[in-house]
């Protein structure tokens, strides 16, 4: 009897922004020497957001709750 296959993609907790390992912080170079700057891809709460514009930094918009 065959077992379930595995992918073998590791699996990740989706709640965790990737680019900054959930720490809220980045390492910018923009200005020459590198520095730390709050992440723009998670708004420096460690936390992933859908739909997030990191370039604009623009905070999600979220509906009424009912």
């Amino acid at each position: 009897m065959l077992g379930s296959v595995s992918t073998g993609a590791a699996e990740y907790d989706r709640q965790t922004c990737t680019p900054c390992r959930g720490t809220g912080k980045v390492i910018s170079g923009k200005g020459g020497s590198p520095h730390q700057v709050s992440c723009p891809w998670c708004g420096g709460d460690g936390r992933f957001h859908p739909g997030r514009d990191a370039q604009t930094g623009e905070q999600i918009r979220s509906a009424p709750a009912d």
